[in-house]
């Protein structure tokens, strides 16, 4: 079984390696497959990650037409405490990179919002098995959000970061949805639990 690190080595190297058309492309079709989902359909306020590097699925279009609806949206802001906070933005000009080459709110357009309990959360990754374990930078920033957040966790990811499985440590929070441009994975509907705590 590939471990954790070798694992999140190959999959960011095949992300790495995908042209700029193929990963609009995926990205468009992994957008409109997320935008049918009931749970992130009829929900009011969204917590989406700001894709910022190394070919992540991009949500940028995706911010823009939620917040064009009028729905609420948190981006995430890494605190220097390995703690995830959330903050309400009206617009991408808002945004400038921050720790780990991340876009956040600049410090004077941030407004630190408690993310409502039943809002989905949009998660980033680098690798996911089809029964919902996720790789990411190894910070654990999302790891610790999602173990005490009730919302659904839904992961964007190309059909490439699928993996079979990987070493697995006792910490990892599973989401309950990846979506890809291919298929929509509903690990909690087929595995059972989500491992949150």
């Amino acid at each position: 079984m590939a471990t954790k690190s070798e694992t999140r080595q190959k999959c960011l190297a095949t992300r790495k390696n995908m042209a700029p058309d193929e990963v609009a492309a995926k990205s468009r079709a992994i957008t409109e497959r997320l935008k049918a989902l009931d749970e992130f359909r009829k929900a009011t306020t969204i917590l989406c990650y700001v894709s910022s590097k190394d070919n992540e699925a991009d949500t940028h279009a995706l911010i823009e037409s939620l917040l064009a609806e009028g729905r609420t949206v948190l981006v995430p802001v890494a605190d220097r405490e390995g703690i995830l906070l959330w903050s309400r933005i009206e617009g991408l000009s808002e945004l400038a990179p921050a720790r780990f080459g991340i876009l956040e709110p600049r410090p004077e357009c941030r407004h630190l919002t408690v993310p409502p309990a039943e809002s989905p959360v949009v998660v980033p990754g680098i690798a996911f098995t089809p029964d919902g374990c996720r790789i990411g930078y190894g910070e654990g920033y999302y790891d610790r959000f999602l173990a005490h957040h009730p919302g659904p966790g839904i992961a964007l990811a190309f059909e490439v970061q699928i993996v079979p499985t990987f070493d697995r440590n006792h910490h990892d929070i599973a989401v309950d949805t990846i979506v890809t441009e291919q298929t929509v994975y509903r690990p909690s509907a087929e595995y059972g639990s989500t491992q949150k705590g």
